[in-house]
């Protein structure tokens, strides 16, 4: 198949002849008609699937780090141990998880929220596996906090929070 024509100038032919400009056009949009109605092969949508999955992946992860920053802010036993904590550190803590803070409820609903219409581009038929990704992402957390026996209520509060938005973002 033709990739591409003459780029010096179409209407010559390699042999210095003249060449019919309507052929040219004809034969171009042949050529972009073919790209538009590609068809994928299997290799092609395993890829595409892959990288579906990847980003799901990525996704869970990054819901885990963010419940699991947001359960060290508010919870002074982490993985067991007692932590020392100056003052001054627990009252950063304390503002990062207040209202309005980088790691509140709303704040940490909201990145979730803002990454998972991201995945979605528009398409709310992924809405229920976006979902199931924060509900595995939240559960994988919990594993992380209080040998496995769940986060701490901030963090129950932001799953909570998250839920009504699908919920919401469902019935727009």
């Amino acid at each position: 198949m033709i990739n591409e024509i003459n780029s010096v100038n179409p209407s010559i032919a390699p042999n210095n002849k003249t060449v019919d400009n309507s052929k040219t056009k004809d034969i171009k949009k042949e050529v972009n008609s073919v790209k538009n109605n590609r068809k994928y092969d299997s290799i092609e949508i395993n890829k595409l699937i892959t990288d579906n999955e990847k980003r799901i992946d990525d996704f869970k992860e990054m819901i885990r780090k963010m419940i699991a920053k947001q359960g060290e802010k508010s919870n002074l036993t982490l993985f067991g141990k007692n932590l020392n904590v100056t003052v001054e550190d627990s009252q950063k803590a304390a503002e990062a998880i207040a209202e309005g803070g980088e790691y509140s409820v709303d704040a940490v609903a909201t990145r979730i929220m803002d990454m998972a219409k991201s995945l979605a581009g528009g398409d709310k038929s992924k809405i229920s596996l976006l979902r199931d990704a924060v509900k595995k992402g939240f559960e994988a957390a919990g594993l992380e906090f209080n040998g496995g026996e769940g986060l701490p209520d901030i963090c129950n509060q932001t799953y909570d929070e998250i839920m009504k938005r699908f919920d919401e973002w469902e019935n727009e």
